[in-house]
């Protein structure tokens, strides 16, 4: 496959991360789109890992370019939450760099994330952010998984 396609697919988590925050207002279905298009997604991730093994780029140049997408949304999510007060919050990149995050399946991962707060079953600022960065993990492991899948079927 191209690389030019390769990278244009990385972008494919934030679409689907868009897709459901829109469609969590929707009244039934948008509750069946929460469940079901993070675990495609998730799936889509593996599958893009294994094609990103089989491209002509070296292993951690293709890992990087592969979750670059990724690393820019946590990086602008870090910068927007820790490092920008209230009032000097940019809404608008605040709100785009949730997206990859939201593609994961966020059902799963948010007890994970409760472990960080200081009081038991609150869902504050620190919960957030760790929410962010496991489903950040998340989407790493993913996509590492499906890169070793696929170099291991490529040497046979």
């Amino acid at each position: 496959m191209k690389k030019g396609v390769l990278i244009l697919l990385t972008f494919v988590p934030i679409a689907v991360g868009y897709i459901i925050n829109l469609s969590i207002l929707w009244p039934a279905i948008g509750l069946i789109i929460f469940y079901i298009l993070p675990l495609a997604t998730s799936v889509f991730w593996f599958y893009l890992g294994r094609l990103y093994a089989g491209s002509t780029w070296k292993t951690i140049p293709a890992l990087l370019i592969g979750n670059a997408t990724g690393v820019i949304s946590l990086l602008v999510y870090l910068w927007q939450y820790l490092l920008e007060t209230d009032e000097t919050m940019n809404l608008a990149l605040a709100a785009a760099s949730q997206m990859f995050s939201n593609s994961a399946p966020i059902y799963l991962l948010a007890r994970f994330a409760i472990l960080f707060e200081s009081q038991p079953n609150y869902i504050g600022r620190a919960s957030m952010v760790a929410l962010n960065v496991i489903s950040f993990m998340y989407m790493i492991v993913i996509f590492v998984l499906g890169f070793i899948w696929g170099k291991k079927t490529k040497k046979m």
